[in-house]
């Protein structure tokens, strides 16, 4: 009884691993018929929104590009970075710490009402990386975000900023 129980067993396993060989050795063809009938109407337009390619001008950008001028940041009469892009930038806010420990000092800037960590700070083409104090202030956007900070940029040393004002690209 055994016996005829593993010949039936052995039989199923041989229809089995027959037909999963038939039906891959037929599916590359069918694969390559259904491949012949693409036409050029199935491409889709590829848009490159950021690049760090060097020869760039406001012109060339695939998004709207602010760019504000040192001269621009001197005329706002401040040596706080944050304060003349909050002059600047109508959509940058820095939230301050209410609270007394190391976040008081770290106060990382947002752009849209996004949280901290979304907003991307490039110095000179480099990322400039987040901050080791976690934002909590109880219930709002920055909670648990964790973003750089660029109240330690020195204003005099800025020749300009730009800033995107619409998509995400560096």
């Amino acid at each position: 009884m055994t016996n005829t129980k593993s010949k039936a067993t052995r039989l199923g396993f041989a229809k089995t691993l027959l037909s999963a060989s038939i039906a891959v050795a037929i599916s590359p063809t069918l694969v390559a018929q259904e491949q012949a009938g693409t036409t050029e109407a199935d491409v889709e337009k590829i848009a490159v929104v950021g690049t760090r390619s060097a020869p760039r001008s406001i012109g060339d950008s695939a998004v709207p590009v602010d760019i504000i001028s040192a001269e621009e940041f001197k005329s706002t009469g401040s040596t706080d970075i944050t304060t003349m892009m909050q002059a600047a930038v109508p959509s940058f806010n820095v939230n301050d710490q209410p609270i007394n420990d190391a976040s008081t000092l770290v106060r990382p800037a947002n752009l849209r009402g996004l949280a901290p960590d979304h907003t991307l700070i490039l110095v000179n083409g480099k990322r400039r990386h987040r901050s080791a104090v976690i934002t909590f202030l109880g219930g709002q956007i920055s909670d648990g975000a964790q973003g750089p900070d660029i109240s330690v940029i020195p204003s005099v040393a800025l020749k300009q900023v730009e800033v995107l004002r619409d998509g995400a690209a560096a």
